[in-house]
This record gives C-alpha cells, structure tokens and sequence, in this order.
C-alpha cells in the first residue's frame, strides 16, 4: 500500500503530463500537470484520447478509437480544451496483465520558442559577421591602394636623394609605409578569422632557411638595443617539413616584436623543440623568452609533417 501511495504521489507531483487510458481509448486517469496545461480543471476522465491528440489517435469506421503505441520518444501537438494546441514530446506504452495504456508527455513549447530565438539570433550574428567583415575588406583594400601609392613614390626618389638629412626622412616614411601595409594585412586576418573564412595553406619549406629569415628581421633592432639574441633549434627537427610558413613567421615576428619591446637590458631568446612525434606528424614549440617585463616565456605551437627528404643535424645559433 504503501508503495502505490508512494507511487500516486509521484505522478501528481511530476512536471510531465501523465495520463492512463483503456484499450478504447477512455481516460481513467489524469495527473495534475495534465489538468494545468491541457485547461481541464475538473479532469479528464471519461474522455476520449483523440480529444487530446487527434493526430495520434484517429477515429475507425465504427467511431472507435484506434489506440498506437509509441514506444520511442516522438514529436507531436497536444490540444487543450479551448482547442489551442503546443508541442510535445510523447511516449505510450501498454501494461500487458491489465492492457491500460500510459501515456507520457513533455510540453516542449518554450523549448521550441528558444530554439527558434537561438537560432534567428546566429542567424542575425552571422549576418552581422558578413557585413563587418565585407566593411574592413572594402576599408583596408582603399587604405592599400594609397599606401603603396606612397611607397612606391618614395622608392624611386630614394636613388635619387643625396643629402643625408632628406634621405634619412624619405626612409622613415618608407618604413612608416611598410608598417602601415602590416597593420592592414593583420586586420584582414582578424576579419578572416572572425568570418570563418581564415585557411591555413601548408606547403613543404625549409625550416632553417625560415627561421633565418626571422632572425635577420630582428637581429638589427634587438642588436641596436644593446640586448642580446639567442636562437636555438633542436637537432631532431628536420630541414623539411610541410606547413604554413607564412603564418609561422608572422607569429614569430610578433612574439619577438614585443619581447624587443618591453625589453631594455638583458636578452632575447628564441628556441623551437619538438615535443611530441607520430608517424609522418610532429608537434613542435617554438618559445620565445625575454628578460624585460615579467620575465617570462611567450610559445606557439605547431603540427607539422615532416618531408619524405627530410636531412637531420644541428643547427644552433648564440649572440647577436
């Protein structure tokens, strides 16, 4: 007894419509989230099911109801008893010593009002993304074209200029240029990655020679300084591998740029091992450390492959 008290109480207490009918289709039993949310204030008993869900329980030649048992959670619509109709979720089944049916529902209407908000709201965000993303391309491609305008100008007057003090100014807009050129190819990458639409294009280089590459667009600056530059590649990296040079050395050219400026004494230190090895695929980090504010290490990392004519050996490079 006890333990169909405890059973009654659960199903009047439970957020779920519950509701039990017999083999034609008549409701013996309503909990009281059925009454609430199907508006029968004074129950349900007696009624037919197809009152509730018509589309689910379709009246036979004699104006019997035929009475299906769905075993697996399904969408459906449940009507009220104004005859205004919501969303459920739905799952019948039959007890087989008494042949009563169970029915369960979930009214699903907030659910699907959410989803449809959520959905216009990524809707209208992406919209947004396309928009913005169409404004900094259709900005920066205008600032490109004068900027380069400008740059090629200087380059040609610079063979032609020989007093000092105008040279030294034609190469400072020259390089004024050049950075301006930097600072709209990185807005492009900010909008391509916010759009989506940023792709990685790896290809098969030479590492060394990349990393070269970097140094030498340093090594001046962080020489001027005062400071000192160390770089250093772990003997396992091989001398080939496949990746996206491009962006590995605009990475790195960013890393060792603020390290270069937040440090006044000391060093700069640039070192790339690698960590992990699969197959054909390698994970290398490349960090970069630097005694000025914080003292500490700044890294990236990268999945490479290495190239089927990979060489091995040392590479190492110390001081400025």
């Amino acid at each position: 007894m006890l333990r169909e008290d405890l059973g009654m109480l659960l199903l009047e207490n439970t957020m779920q419509i519950v509701l039990v009918f017999d083999d034609k289709g008549v409701i013996t039993y309503d909990n009281a989230a059925a009454r609430e949310k199907l508006g029968y204030e004074d129950g349900m008993c007696g009624l037919s099911a197809s009152s509730i869900f018509p589309n689910i329980f379709p009246k036979g030649e004699g104006q019997q109801t035929v009475l299906p048992i769905v075993d697996e959670l399904q969408h459906m619509t449940a009507y009220r008893k104004n005859q205004t109709c919501f969303p459920v979720d739905i799952k019948i089944v039959q007890e087989q010593r008494s042949g009563v049916f169970l029915c369960i529902a979930n009214d699903i209407l907030e659910k699907e009002y959410l989803s449809r908000n959520l959905e216009q709201a990524k809707q209208e965000t992406e919209a947004a993304l396309r928009v913005k993303s169409e404004f900094v391309a259709n900005v920066t491609h205008e600032l490109r074209t004068p900027v380069n305008g400008i740059l090629g100008h200087i380059r040609e007057m610079l063979p032609e200029e020989t007093e000092k003090e105008k040279l030294g100014k034609l190469h400072l807009i020259e390089r004024c240029c050049e950075e301006m050129n930097k600072i709209i190819n990185n807005i492009l990458d900010f909008s391509k990655l916010e759009a989506g639409k940023f792709v990685l294009e790896p290809r098969r280089f030479q590492f060394r020679s990349m990393i070269d590459y970097v140094v030498a667009n340093h090594k001046g600056r962080i020489t001027e300084k005062g400071l000192d530059f160390f770089v250093t590649v772990s003997p396992n990296v091989p001398e080939y591998i496949v990746g996206d040079e491009l962006r590995i050395v605009q990475i790195l050219n960013n890393l060792l740029s603020n390290a270069l400026k937040f440090t006044s004494v000391g060093k700069i230190t640039l070192e790339v091992v690698m960590t992990s090895q699969m197959k054909d695929s390698q994970e290398l980090f490349f960090l970069v450390g630097d005694t000025g504010i914080g003292k500490g290490y700044s890294f990236c990392k990268d999945r490479s492959r290495k190239s089927m004519d990979q060489r091995g050996g040392q590479w190492k490079r110390s001081g400025p």
